[in-house]
């Protein structure tokens, strides 16, 4: 199900997230300043939401373009995947690995291989072997398109992990402090999640408490890179440098 319309140009991010507002929530800085600086970004949601305790899957997709549009995002695009039971199937593999080749993004943005949500967990390692079957040429996507087997293989050049769910020190940090408000804004697009109310009143924070919060933990990771708000990501791979006078972020 898109939010966006199609397009043949390529993206050269693509976040890959179980839910819609996940994105918004971990990496919702980062994409709307790469689109700033000209890059296409684009949003894979692995779900559509019909298990959320508040709001429809319907709800969700209008509260979905809406963000999109805020973090200026090329592309947008919700799979039929079951809420609350992401699973790495072979079958899923296929469904994420045929976006990956239509889309062809350089940088994939993945959630944190661990964390409470276990749609949040099994997304990660579901859209890491997607990526890796994206690239083999002989891939059979007869289980899910026929169509897909035509389009050319590819992998993304970088896999990168949003870790803002999860407490583990990040191997780098965006500098997001521009566009803090512009990102808490496409958030709260997202009425039928935080809008006080009595459904699931015991397991969200009432709404004059999420800004404190959001604020809070982009505070935090922004301390860590030596600025006022920031968004966390890891990467499995050494870092290359190749001037020492120019790594960023100061020792003492």
């Amino acid at each position: 199900m898109s939010t966006l319309p199609a397009s043949d140009a390529v993206l050269d991010i693509l976040a890959i997230a179980a839910h819609r507002d996940d994105v918004e929530q971990t990496c919702g800085g980062t994409l709307l300043k790469m689109a700033q600086r000209g890059r296409r970004t684009g949003i894979l949601d692995l779900t559509q939401g019909e298990m959320g305790t508040r709001g429809t899957a319907e709800d969700r997709a209008r509260e979905a373009e809406e963000a999109a549009k805020i973090l200026r995002v090329s592309w947008r695009q919700a799979l039929d995947i079951p809420d609350g039971r992401v699973e790495n199937t072979f079958e899923n593999r296929l469904k994420v690995a045929r976006v990956i080749r239509e889309q062809r993004p350089r940088v994939v943005i993945l959630p944190y291989w661990k964390g409470r949500h276990p749609d949040h967990y099994t997304a990660s390692t579901l859209g890491y072997e997607a990526c890796f079957l994206a690239g083999l040429a002989k891939l059979d996507f007869s289980a899910v398109d026929a169509g897909a087997t035509k389009l050319p293989p590819h992998r993304p050049f970088k896999i990168i992990y949003a870790t803002l769910y999860y407490d583990v020190r990040p191997t780098f940090v965006v500098d997001i402090t521009e566009l803090f408000e512009t990102r808490f804004q496409a958030l709260m697009a997202y009425k039928s999640q935080f809008s006080d109310q009595e459904a699931g009143k015991d397991l969200f924070p009432a709404q004059a408490e999420i800004r404190a919060r959001i604020e809070a933990m982009a505070r935090f990771y922004g301390l860590l890179g030596g600025v006022t708000y920031a968004e966390p990501f890891l990467q499995k791979e050494v870092g290359l440098v190749e001037d020492l006078t120019l790594i960023p972020v100061k020792s003492i």
